[in-house]
């Protein structure tokens, strides 16, 4: 495959991560995880954090065996050429489903609260081709865009929760543990899709500068999206109560009413228009790794020229449900039950598989020598 001369350093792969991962605070996540667990929704993400923390950790500990190797490289030198291949064909469907219907949600909210009259497919068609414009323009660009835009992103989302703060309740927070300590096992080892992307963002390995940084940036990245979201679902649970599991996306119920001063009352499309810059960052990210996947899988070179289709092929997919209802209860869910297990399981046969095969004696042996 054809790969960039250029290479990214840590700020941009953490600014990348955390547009990826810290925006599921802004979507219908907070709204699915109060429906399971109610008031303590605001501990999955660090339980789910830690469960998936192993499996993540085992993985990056396989892949400091092959220097530069992205994810499909080294899944089809351990597992072998046959089996590499499906797994990584796996890999890849799941993430194709996953960005089909995230993009379809986020096409939802810019309809509902902002363009109410235009239709679902002129707002999706727009979207897309933006981040498969900039998805063309390779890693090195998403990578640069993503560094001016992260702190506008993550500010703007801290200053709508301070703001929203004046209308929250602390006591809606107790009982902390909510259903109850087992009831939270259970759903944080089912919501492991929330840390999913770290896994796929293993596939940029080759792109940053040296194993180091994107060890380096991982650990950073995944820590600081963790406590973002759990911010984030905490205070929306303070802030809706019991209302929090009837209201679909929180993050824009919450724009819509905050203000600045009576000068300044409504504010919503300042906190809009960063928020959309972040979702266009992260489905170009997506739309990226995606072509890099399939590049891999057919050995395609020059795999930027396929973004356009992926693209293409992604709205027709995401416009396959008739209602965001469709979206939220019955296409997304099949993912977040499915990805992050999988995820987890791979990463860890990857880890037994190189163990199994002396891998690491081989590298301890080498390094001595």
């Amino acid at each position: 495959m054809k790969q960039q001369s250029g290479k990214i350093g840590v700020r941009e792969f953490v600014s990348i991560a955390v547009l990826m991962v810290g925006s599921k605070a802004t979507e219908d996540t907070p709204a699915h995880l109060y429906s399971q667990v109610q008031n303590a929704a605001w501990l999955i993400p660090f339980i789910s954090a830690g469960i998936f923390f192993i499996p993540l950790y085992l993985l990056i500990k396989t892949m400091s065996l092959y220097e530069e190797k992205d994810l499909f490289s080294i899944i089809k030198k351990i597992l072998g050429k046959y089996l590499g291949f499906l797994v990584c064909l796996v890999i890849f469907i799941i993430n194709s489903y996953a960005v089909s219907f995230d993009t379809r949600t986020y096409t939802n909210i810019i309809r509902s609260f902002y363009f109410t009259t235009t239709p679902t497919l002129i707002i999706y068609a727009i979207l897309m081709f933006i981040c498969g414009y900039g998805a063309k323009k390779g890693l090195q660009h998403i990578g640069s865009v993503s560094y001016l835009i992260v702190f506008y992103a993550v500010l703007s989302l801290y200053l709508a929760l301070w703001l929203g703060t004046q209308h929250a309740n602390i006591n809606a927070m107790f009982p902390i543990w909510g259903p109850g300590p087992l009831e939270l096992v259970k759903e944080g080892s089912q919501m492991l899709t929330l840390f999913a992307d770290f896994f796929l963002l293993t596939m940029m390995v080759p792109y940053l500068t040296s194993n180091k940084a994107f060890k380096k940036g991982t650990m950073f990245a995944y820590i600081y999206v963790c406590l973002q979201i759990s911010i984030a679902i905490l205070i929306f649970v303070c802030m809706f109560d019991e209302g929090l599991g009837g209201v679909a996306y929180p993050f824009h119920t919450v724009i819509r009413f905050i203000s600045l001063g009576d000068y300044i009352p409504n504010v919503e499309i300042i906190f809009f228009i960063i928020w959309i810059m972040a979702a266009f960052i992260r489905f170009t990210a997506f739309l990226y790794i995606n072509a890099l996947m399939f590049g891999h899988l057919f050995k395609i070179k020059d795999f930027e020229y396929l973004i356009p289709s992926l693209a293409t092929i992604y709205l027709m997919i995401g416009m396959i449900p008739e209602t965001p209802i469709d979206v939220s209860l019955v296409f997304k869910p099949i993912v977040v039950n499915t990805a992050g297990p999988m995820f987890a399981v791979i990463s860890i046969i990857l880890w037994l598989v190189a163990l199994i095969k002396g891998e690491f004696k081989h590298a301890k042996n080498k390094n001595i020598m």
